[in-house]
């Protein structure tokens, strides 16, 4: 599967754009934030997607999305989707059906959310290899994606972070587990 900015930008704009655009928030609290979501749920229920659909249900600052919406997230696919919101704006949680997790950041800083998702590797030791770093324009937007890759635990998986500096952009962040079958 192919990650794009591009992939998920007008369906934020459209369901989440006036909202953010009325948020306060500094990219550093938006990047910590975003890799904060994506670290308490995508990446730490990797393993076990029936656990984070339990931690999903536990969590009340996580709102569903009504079906017609959520496949504008899902792209044709079957899963859930999911907003969150707090001071630092608004995040989608996005849980497909073959257990592909993504956390979908409107605003962040690419820079942040890299250096604060690799932080958060190294500090935690977490057997996760970079194995791929490319930039590239995507309908005209520039964009960086980071491939992770781990071979350990019950469940080989990969860890795609694609973010964007361009101020066009309509997603800046999107954080994705998906198992490495």
């Amino acid at each position: 599967m192919r990650f794009t900015i591009a992939r998920g930008g007008t369906i934020l704009g459209l369901l989440l754009g006036a909202c953010l655009a009325a948020l306060p928030a500094r990219a550093a609290d938006q990047a910590r934030e975003a890799v904060g979501l994506f670290v308490q749920s995508c990446l730490k229920h990797v393993e076990d997607p029936a656990d984070l659909r339990a931690w999903i249900a536990e969590t009340p600052q996580l709102r569903k999305f009504p079906q017609k919406q959520a496949q504008a997230f899902l792209g044709g696919k079957r899963g859930d989707v999911w907003s969150a919101e707090n001071d630092a704006g608004l995040f989608a949680l996005v849980v497909f059906a073959d257990d592909t997790c993504s956390v979908i950041a409107q605003q962040a800083s690419a820079d942040q959310v890299s250096l604060v998702l690799s932080e958060y590797l190294r500090r935690k030791g977490l057997p996760l290899d970079k194995i791929g770093d490319r930039r590239e324009y995507v309908q005209g937007v520039d964009q960086r994606e980071e491939t992770y890759r781990t071979n350990a635990g019950r469940l080989p998986y990969e860890v795609v972070v694609v973010t964007s500096k361009s101020p066009r952009a309509e997603v800046q962040a999107m954080l994705t587990t998906r198992p490495n079958r």
